[in-house]
């Protein structure tokens, strides 16, 4: 529980940042997703009609508390008019994917010190120290980005930067990284003069707002960075107490292929052997890279959020009580939720599979068309929407469509290829079954198909142990092609095939 007072404006949103508390605004406080809720007590004004009709619709977090005296509220809408005490689920417990260190060796000469990989992830910050010499974890933290309150997405964060200002967004991410990182050493046990070495990636407009780069450029045509990266840097100019550590910021390859796929490329060794490789991660921004025959093509797609189960009627992040399976058994649909606790909402993985139950069921058709307004997950008290499967479709045909295109550019069919990675804290947590049954992945992929989690993380370690591993990011990431997507004929004809969901129920 924590106590915050008024500001000028009496906005609830406006007191919780000014106390510290950055609650996720999908919608950017335009008073269109119902996601902000927190629970409230306190001098807080009645809801206006607005709010009321939002707070019909929210579900998530709805069932967690029953106290006497709070009640649930939307942040962006509610005005308090004195100091209250607030409640709020949605803005802990992200959790940490699993992240590969016996990668390379260290190749300094203070084995005992310490090295940092940290990844900026538009949703997601996670901050991972272990020791140089032998590569032993010793802390990981992870938080949802404070940056998003202004927003879901990179083009939310550019748009917010235009009306309050690159410094504003840049300091909530230092802040934020200076706290994690006092974390995580405080677990450790370790000093910040122990650590020797730090890598930082995320996608470009991520870096860009963590040095305070001017990003209006990065959202406009021809969208053009500042700058690509792939330097070195004291590791004082972003955090006061390292004055001993050098930090390295990973080569991007343009505004939407940035430093977290470069990162993935070298953690998954993609197409070191010459096969032909695809790694995808399935995201708001739906980056992807094919390797074959001694050549790199990568591209971005704007998928969305809603693998992320933001703008999603009852989305939630992948955390305990959030539906993650759903599946068809003697004509029923049937569900389990992440820690086995009492279902409150579902996140990105829980939709597609429900859709693909959906399918089997023929509640769904190939077209998206749904059997009536929604489609209630078993006895869980939760449902899927027609608008919902819409945004899926939306976000599943930009994946589908982009993969598509590579392929078209590289020569090769789907069945060609010899592996396809599914990275990033989300891609890593999808069933190939159910991502092929809708159509996300060719069906020729699916047996292909494997977990790679936290590429982006695992390529940051690899930076930090290795200068040789840096030298390959620069000349992987120059070397690289990218697809434009949004002018590519093949890509604007398959994302209109690929709205389509597959055409039959399984057998």
């Amino acid at each position: 529980m924590d106590k915050v007072s008024p500001t000028e404006s009496g906005l609830l949103a406006d007191a919780l940042a000014a106390g510290g508390h950055h609650l996720p605004m999908p919608c950017r406080g335009r008073h269109s997703c119902g996601r902000c809720g927190v629970y409230l007590a306190g001098a807080a004004e009645p809801p206006d009609q607005v709010e009321a009709a939002l707070l019909a619709r929210a579900v998530h977090g709805r069932q967690e508390l029953a106290l006497p005296g709070y009640e649930f509220r939307l942040a962006c809408l509610a005005r308090i008019s004195g100091e209250v005490t607030i409640m709020a689920s949605s803005i802990e417990g992200v959790v940490v994917a699993d992240t590969d260190l016996d990668l390379v060796t260290y190749d300094g000469r203070s084995p005992r010190r310490l090295g940092c990989a940290i990844d900026i992830g538009t949703t997601t910050v996670t901050v991972l120290l272990f020791r140089l010499g032998d590569r032993e974890r010793l802390a990981d933290v992870s938080a949802l980005n404070h940056q998003v309150a202004h927003g879901a997405d990179v083009l939310s964060r550019i748009d917010a930067a235009s009306r309050v200002g690159v410094a504003a967004l840049r300091a909530l991410i230092v802040d934020q990284l200076d706290a994690m990182l006092a974390e995580a050493l405080g677990r450790a046990g370790a000093r910040p003069g122990d650590i020797e070495r730090i890598t930082v990636t995320g996608n470009t407009t991520m870096l860009h707002l963590l040095t305070g780069r001017p990003v209006a450029s990065l959202g406009v045509f021809p969208f053009t960075p500042d700058t690509l990266f792939g330097h070195t840097i004291p590791a004082a100019e972003l955090f006061a107490g390292l004055t001993d550590a050098e930090l390295y910021l990973p080569p991007g390859i343009s505004t939407y292929v940035g430093p977290d796929i470069v990162c993935g490329v070298l953690a998954t060794r993609l197409g070191d052997q010459g096969r032909g490789e695809l790694l995808v991660d399935v995201g708001t921004n739906g980056e992807m890279a094919l390797a074959a025959n001694g050549r790199l093509w990568c591209c971005s797609t704007a998928a969305g959020p809603a693998f992320e189960g933001a703008e999603i009627s009852a989305g939630m992040p992948a955390l305990p009580g959030a539906i993650d399976d759903v599946w068809a058994a003697a004509g029923r649909l049937e569900f389990s939720t992440i820690e086995r606790k009492r279902p409150k909402g579902l996140c990105g993985t829980g939709l597609i599979n429900a859709v693909d139950a959906f399918l089997d069921l023929g509640v769904v058709d190939e077209t998206g068309a749904m059997d009536g307004e929604s489609v209630a997950i078993g006895a869980s008290g939760i449902a899927v929407t027609q608008a919902d499967v819409r945004k899926l479709q939306l976000a599943k045909a930009a994946i589908a469509a982009g993969i598509d295109t590579m392929l078209a550019e590289s020569g090769l069919d789907a069945a060609d290829l010899v592996a396809l990675q599914l990275a990033g804290g989300f891609g890593s947590y999808i069933s190939p079954e159910q991502a092929g049954g809708i159509g996300l992945i060719p069906v020729d992929l699916v047996a292909k198909s494997e977990p790679a989690g936290n590429t982006a993380l695992t390529g940051a370690v690899l930076l930090t142990l290795s200068r040789a591993a840096r030298r390959e990011a620069e000349r992987r990431a120059a070397a690289a092609v990218e697809v434009q997507l949004a002018t590519h004929p093949v890509f604007m004809t398959q994302y209109i095939e690929q709205m389509a969901f597959r055409e039959e129920p399984d057998d």
